[in-house]
């Protein structure tokens, strides 16, 4: 039973007393914000208020508790000789911390200085009947805070109602997809959506969510790991600047920056490439972040990032030869060397392509801080990418990366449609990776639709909880995702016995 056992008998006593503990509304006039903000203008006013309740100070004959709502937060005062004697004895013996209240008061403020509400009437609006752990504040200082982060993230309610910062992140949050969204709009932009369950999967290489689909007698079918396809029949269809905010799902590890469960922003323009598509993100993501921060730059983790375009742009085989390996001179032998020699476990399969990826993966790519456009990747590890001009063994793609983490990709979009064909054949041949992750099957349906022709396109995905991460200081994709996906309560205790915990088998980028 998840309920407190005293305070279900004051709830039963409350009841007795026929008090309302649970109304239908409540007629409120002001957030707490609000009132903050218009002081001035509310002074000696009536206002109408809810909040939960945050402290409770004083007994005998006057009583001072604290209100808090999404983003503010009020003291009140309360009188004996201004209420009934039900209604004071509510206020006495039947308040708990975490109780929701309605107050009907003035706008004054103390002696002390304080903006606080006169009130004149108190009305439950919901009884708690389990333990909410309202921190107590002082001088900055905090008591009682709950902290344990497997609680924090599994009954996140709790985390909100606890920690107003939490609160403002997913404000934040929000205020961020508001702002990419607003300018895609601004820009041209159709959103559209995209199927969740499919019946193949593709636009990435990621273990997809299996499950079957009872009405088409239990048909195979996957959570969409990549919105891409969907997305590109769009441009085959006439429609020239298309874009979706969506879900994606992938099987896959959990580590600080990964989720099998992840938002998305992908976007397709026709007749652009990789070249314009870096212009479009760094515009994009510099915009949304003095929209959503006020600034082009923000802290996170005591740095200072600066998205101020135009952001650096490097290929691959340049940041290697940086660090001592011209990758472009070396072949698959010379390449497995250099994993040898640096201890590194080198990818499956092993061709130049993947070990070139690789060696930047483990040597570069966490050394990057500043935003920087990673570019020209292998074609063995970009199957739906247009190749280098001047250089096959390579593709136009890039990589935006920040502080070590990469939060996009974008592409030239191969749009040669026997080209497409076999690199998807290449591709399956090459077999299952270290993780034993297949490649994904071959979709003729949009091998078709290519073949309808697609118009020149640059394609871009944006990883919105990382861009999120970046512009909320947060250290954890758990901070920012509402509901990130957690073990069960039993997982835990077999944990406990020796199993792999929360954070086992770190996913790859």
């Amino acid at each position: 039973m998840p309920f407190d056992p005293d305070l279900l008998k004051k709830r039963e006593e409350l009841l007795a007393e026929e008090l309302e503990l649970y109304p239908y509304s409540y007629d409120r006039t002001h957030s707490l914000l609000e009132i903050r903000e218009n002081e001035e203008q509310l002074m000696d006013k009536d206002v109408r208020v809810a909040g939960r309740l945050l402290a409770y100070r004083g007994k005998g004959k006057m009583i001072f508790i604290d209100l808090g709502d999404l983003d503010g937060r009020i003291q009140v005062m309360l009188r004996k000789n201004e209420f009934d004697e039900k209604t004071w004895a509510l206020i006495r013996h039947g308040l708990d911390l975490g109780d929701w209240l309605g107050i009907n008061g003035t706008v004054f403020v103390t002696r002390m200085g304080e903006l606080s509400i006169h009130a004149s009437s108190l009305e439950m609006l919901a009884k708690t009947v389990v333990r909410v752990p309202i921190p107590k504040s002082k001088d900055d200082q905090d008591w009682n805070k709950l902290a344990d982060p497997e609680t924090l993230y599994r009954e996140r309610y709790l985390h909100w109602t606890t920690d107003p910062s939490a609160r403002q992140k997913m404000v934040q949050r929000a205020q961020i997809i508001s702002a990419m969204r607003s300018f895609l709009d601004e820009s041209g932009f159709l959103e559209v959506t995209t199927p969740t369950i499919e019946m193949n999967y593709g636009g990435a290489e990621a273990r997809p969510f299996e499950t079957a689909i009872h009405a088409l007698s239990d048909h195979p079918a996957f959570l969409r790991i990549s919105p891409e396809l969907p997305l590109k029949r769009f441009i085959v269809g006439g429609f020239p600047k298309v874009y979706t905010i969506c879900q994606n799902f992938r099987n896959e590890g959990i580590d600080r920056s990964h989720n099998p469960e992840f938002t998305m922003l992908e976007w397709y323009e026709a007749f652009t490439d990789y070249n314009f598509q870096m212009e479009r993100f760094e515009q994009l993501v510099s915009s949304v972040c003095e929209k959503a921060c006020g600034s082009m730059r923000v802290v996170y983790g005591g740095k200072e990032i600066d998205f101020t375009p135009p952001w650096k742009r490097i290929t691959i085989l340049d940041s290697l030869k940086e660090a001592g390996i011209d990758a472009a001179a070396m072949d698959e032998d010379a390449l497995l060397a250099e994993y040898k020699n640096r201890e590194i476990e080198p990818p499956r399969p092993f061709t130049w392509g993947h070990a070139v990826a690789g060696l930047f993966e483990a040597l570069i790519e966490h050394t990057i801080e500043q935003p920087t456009f990673v570019c020209d990747h292998p074609v063995a590890i970009s199957p739906l990418t247009k190749k280098k001009r001047g250089d096959d063994r390579l593709v136009e793609r890039f990589e935006p990366i920040v502080m070590g983490m990469e939060i996009g990709n974008a592409y030239s979009e191969l749009t040669d449609p026997v080209e497409q064909q076999e690199r998807f054949i290449s591709q399956k041949s090459m077999g299952a990776d270290k993780d034993g992750v297949e490649n994904h099957p071959m979709d003729t349906d949009f091998l078709k639709a290519m073949g309808c022709g697609m118009p020149p396109t640059g394609g871009v995905g944006l990883g919105v909880d990382r861009v999120v991460m970046l512009l909320t200081d947060s250290h954890s994709i758990r901070e920012v995702i509402a509901f990130p996906l957690m073990r069960t309560r039993d997982a835990e205790s077999a944990d406990e016995e020796g199993e792999p915990g929360e954070d086992a088998g770190e996913q790859p980028s």
